[in-house]
C-alpha cells in the first residue's frame, strides 16, 4: 500500500467515524439520553373502541410516514398526554424535530408526521390531495388507540399548510364522533383536546373544550393580513392590535386593540398562568416572535412557545420534572447532524482517489506530472476579462429568479414523469442560467483571445472548455458516470444505514440528506438528474475558467464559490431587506419562490467545491458534475412536495 492510497484510506476512516459519532449523539439529543424510543412509522394501523350511551364505537387510526417519541415509563398504568405534528407546503416530517424533541424530553408522547404527497407519504392524485385532513387526522386517532396515551389530552399542530390542516382538523373533530369503520358521526366523541396553528392565521372554529394558540412570525410573507378597530388595513407585524388577533382570543373592543403577545385569554379575559400550570379552561393565545415565516420551524424563541402552550394545556405529564420551555437541547441535535452532513461531504474525496487506483478507474486519474490549465491575470484588462463574466453570469442568476418562478411551470409542466411542485422551475432556471453563462464564457474566451493575439500573448488564453476533454471517449464518459454513482450510492448507504440505527439523517435547517423510498422515489430522481446535469456540466466549465497561475487554489475556489450565489444572495437580501424595514415584500410574488431557494445557496457553494476539487484529481470536469446532480438532485427531490403519485416507467 502506498503513501497516498494509505493517506486517503486514513481520511474516509475518519469522516466515517465522525459521521457515526455525529449520528450517535444525535441521537442521544433527540432522545433526551436514550430514554425516549424513537420509531420511524410507516403504513401502521391501529384500532381501538369507546362506549358512548351504551353504545361501541370503534376508532380506527392510520400513519401513512411518521417519526413517535416515546418517553420511558409511558404506559397503561402511567399514561401520557400526546400531541401529533405535521409541517408545511414542500416540507417534511422531520421539520417539527425540534418541537418533537423538546415535548419529548418533557414527558409527551409525540408523533410527526409527513403530509399527502410529502416525504414518504405518495401522493394519491393530484395537488388537492395535499390539503386533506386525513393524514393528520388518521395519525391522531392512531394515537388516540395507544394504550399510554391519556385520550382526555391530545392535541396537534401544524405549521403553515399544516397549521391550515390543523385549524380544518379541529373543525372537524367539533362535532365529530366514529362508527365501527371509523367515519365520522357526529354522535359526542371528540378526540381533540387542544390545537396550536402555527404560521398560519385562518380559524374556523374549535369544540367549546379546546384550547387553540396561533404562532406567528412578526413578519410573515403569506399571512396576518387584517383590520385595525377603525376599519384600516393591517400587515403582519401589525396583527396583535388587529380585529382578527381579538376574534381569535376572544376580545371585545370598542377602541384600540392591543392583544398581548403569548398572554392567555379565558373567555376573552387576559388571565395569568404560570408556565407548567394546567389551565383549568380552555384558552387562546397569540405567540409572536421576530423572525419569518420559515423559521417558525426553526427557532428556540418559537420551539419555546410550542412548549409553553403544551404545558399549559396539559400541564407536567406525571412523573416528568418540570424544564422551563427556553431550556432547549435541539438545536444541539441539529449541530450534531450537520457536522454529519460535512462529513458526509467531505467523504467524497478520499473516496474518489481510492477508486481512482482501482484499475477499471486509473485510466480517469489525472497525470500529475503535467500542470493545471491556467492563466495569468495581471493589469486592468487582464482583470476585467477575469471578473466580468463572473459579475454578469451571477447578477443574471438573481434578477431571472422571477422571471422564471413565473413561467419555469409553463416550460415544464407537471406531470406523473415529472410530478413535483418546485422542482421543474428551479431546473429550468438552473439550465437558463447555465446556457446563459456558456454564452457569455464563450464571448469573454474569444474577445481574451483576440487581445491576447494582439498584444502577442497568445499563451495566457485558456480555452476553458479543454476541461472537458475525456481521454477515452465514451468509455471513458461510462466509466466517470459509474463512478459517480457508486460515490453517492455509498453516501446514501451510510445515511441509510445511520438512520437504521439511530433514526437520524444528516441536515441543517432546510438543507438535508434524508432517506427515501427508494423504488417509489428513484426513477423520478433520475429524471430529474438529467436536466439539472446540464447546468452542473457548464457550471463546471465556467468555474475551471477562474483558474490563474497568481491566484492561490483556495482562493480560486472561493471565487468560484462567491460568484456561484452572489447574485441569488443579493435579490435575496433586496427581498428580505425591504421586508425587515417595511414590513412588505420587495417581490411579493416570491413569497414562496425565494423560501424554495434557501437550502439553494449552500449546494451551489458546495457545488463549486465539489467540482474544482474534482477537476485537480481527474483533470475534468465530468466526475464533479455527475457527483453534483445526481446528489443535489437527489437531495432536492427527496425533500419537496409532489402533485402527482411517482410512477416507475
Amino acid at each position: 500500500m502506498n503513501a497516498k492510497v494509505k493517506k486517503n484510506l486514513i481520511c474516509l476512516c475518519i469522516g466515517l467515524c465522525v459521521v457515526l459519532c455525529s449520528s450517535f449523539f444525535a441521537s442521544m439529543i433527540q432522545s433526551a439520553g436514550f430514554s425516549v424510543k424513537v420509531t420511524d412509522l410507516r403504513n401502521v394501523t391501529n384500532t381501538g373502541s369507546v362506549e358512548i350511551d351504551g353504545q361501541k364505537v370503534t376508532v380506527s387510526g392510520k400513519v401513512v410516514s411518521g417519526i413517535l417519541f416515546v418517553p420511558k415509563g409511558a404506559s397503561e398504568t402511567n399514561k401520557k398526554p400526546a400531541v401529533v405534528m405535521t409541517h408545511g407546503y414542500l416540507n417534511t416530517r422531520e421539520h417539527q424535530l425540534q418541537n418533537a424533541i423538546e415535548l419529548a424530553r418533557r414527558g409527551f408522547v409525540v408523533l410527526t408526521i409527513d403530509r399527502e404527497g410529502h416525504g414518504n407519504y405518495p401522493n394519491s392524485g393530484t395537488q388537492n390531495a395535499m390539503m386533506a385532513t386525513n393524514g393528520l387526522y388518521d395519525s391522531t386517532k392512531y394515537v388516540y388507540n395507544l394504550p399510554y396515551v391519556d385520550q382526555s389530552r391530545i392535541g396537534i399542530t401544524g405549521h403553515s399548510m399544516g397549521g391550515m390542516t390543523t385549524g380544518s382538523v379541529l373543525a372537524a373533530d367539533k362535532n365529530a364522533a366514529f362508527d365501527a369503520n371509523g367515519k365520522a358521526t357526529g354522535n359526542g366523541l371528540h378526540i381533540i383536546s387542544a390545537g396550536l396553528l402555527q404560521g398560519y392565521s385562518s380559524f374556523s372554529g374549535a369544540g367549546e373544550n379546546v384550547s387553540v394558540g396561533n404562532l406567528k412570525a412578526n413578519d410573515d410573507e403569506f399571512f396576518y393580513t387584517s383590520k385595525d378597530y377603525e376599519g384600516n388595513r393591517t400587515i403582519s407585524r401589525q396583527y396583535l392590535i388587529s380585529q382578527a388577533a381579538a376574534s381569535f382570543v376572544g376580545a371585545k373592543f370598542d377602541g384600540p386593540i392591543n392583544v398581548v403577545n403569548k398572554a392567555k385569554y379565558v373567555n376573552g379575559v387576559l388571565t395569568d398562568i404560570p408556565e407548567g400550570t394546567r389551565s383549568s379552561a380552555p384558552f387562546r393565545v397569540v405567540y409572536e416572535n421576530n423572525q419569518i415565516h420559515p423559521l417558525n420551524h426553526f427557532s428556540i424563541k418559537a420551539a419555546g412557545d410550542v412548549v409553553n402552550f403544551f404545558y399549559t394545556a396539559f400541564g407536567v405529564p406525571e412523573g416528568a420534572k418540570y424544564i422551563k420551555s427556553t431550556h432547549q437541547t435541539w438545536w444541539i441535535k441539529e449541530a450534531f447532524s450537520f457536522i454529519g452532513l460535512i462529513a458526509i461531504f467531505y467523504c467524497i474525496f478520499p473516496a474518489v482517489s481510492l477508486l481512482l487506483e482501482l484499475p477499471v478507474f486509473q485510466s480517469l486519474k489525472r497525470d500529475e506530472s503535467l500542470p493545471l490549465t491556467k492563466r495569468e491575470v495581471k493589469g486592468p484588462i487582464s482583470w476585467i476579462l477575469y471578473l466580468a463574466p463572473a459579475i454578469i453570469c451571477t447578477l443574471f442568476s438573481g434578477f431571472s429568479i422571477q422571471k422564471m418562478n413565473s413561467i419555469g411551470g409553463q416550460w415544464f409542466p407537471k406531470n406523473n414523469l415529472y410530478p413535483q411542485d418546485t422542482t421543474g422551475w428551479v431546473s429550468m432556471w438552473a439550465v437558463v442560467c447555465g446556457l446563459f453563462a456558456l454564452g457569455v464564457t464563450l464571448v469573454f474566451w474569444l474577445v481574451s483571445y483576440i487581445i491576447n493575439k494582439a498584444t502577442k500573448k497568445e499563451e495566457n488564453t485558456v480555452n476553458p472548455f479543454e476541461v472537458g476533454y475525456m481521454k477515452e471517449g465514451l468509455l471513458g464518459f461510462v466509466k466517470t458516470a459509474f463512478l459517480a454513482l457508486i460515490v453517492v450510492t455509498g453516501m446514501y448507504a451510510v445515511l441509510f444505514c445511520t438512520w437504521s440505527i439511530f433514526v437520524v439523517d444528516f441536515r441543517i435547517w432546510t438543507l438535508n440528506m434524508k432517506v427515501f423510498d427508494i423504488p417509489k422515489m428513484l426513477p423520478t430522481m433520475l429524471r430529474y438528474t438529467k436536466i439539472f446535469a446540464i447546468f452542473y456540466l457548464i457550471n463546471g466549465f465556467t468555474n475551471q475558467s477562474y483558474s490563474a497561475k497568481n491566484i492561490p487554489e483556495w482562493a480560486t475556489i472561493a471565487i468560484n464559490a462567491f460568484f456561484n450565489v452572489a447574485g441569488i444572495c443579493l435579490v435575496m437580501g433586496i427581498q428580505y431587506g425591504t421586508f425587515k424595514s417595511t414590513g412588505v415584500l420587495w417581490q411579493s410574488g416570491m413569497a414562496l419562490g425565494y423560501i424554495v431557494l434557501f437550502p439553494i445557496v449552500p449546494i451551489l457553494i458546495t457545488a463549486a467545491i465539489i467540482t474544482r476539487l474534482l477537476y485537480k484529481k481527474t483533470g475534468t470536469v465530468w466526475l464533479g458534475a455527475f457527483i453534483n446532480a445526481l446528489l443535489f438532485t437527489i437531495m432536492t427531490v427527496a425533500n419537496t412536495a409532489s402533485s402527482f403519485s411517482y410512477v416507475l416507467a
